[in-house]
């Protein structure tokens, strides 16, 4: 059903959120390349700006947080993102 839910609240995730949050937790806490998430959340077709990729990252964040879902998405600068068990430190 593509549904995320987190201490029994359901989140209310974009696709490409909940695309996102896919593609991080299949990585088991391993480094996933920003481009090979752009490739996977977006379309030849699709018009991408330059931080979109970040935008989704930003509001997913904001997300798992406000439930205290007890994982947080880490950004590998200039890499790319994990997610990683404990909250921010």
């Amino acid at each position: 059903s593509r549904m995320a839910i987190v201490n029994h609240v359901s989140l209310d995730l974009s696709r490409r959120e909940v695309d996102l949050l896919e593609e991080l937790l299949r990585a088991r806490e391993r480094v996933v390349v920003k481009d090979v998430l752009k490739e996977r959340l977006y379309s030849f077709q699709d018009s991408v700006s330059g931080n979109a990729l970040e935008a989704v990252v930003s509001r997913l964040r904001k997300k798992l947080t406000g439930v205290g879902a007890g994982i947080r998405l880490e950004t590998k600068r200039g890499i790319g993102y994990r997610l990683v068990a404990g909250e921010e430190p």
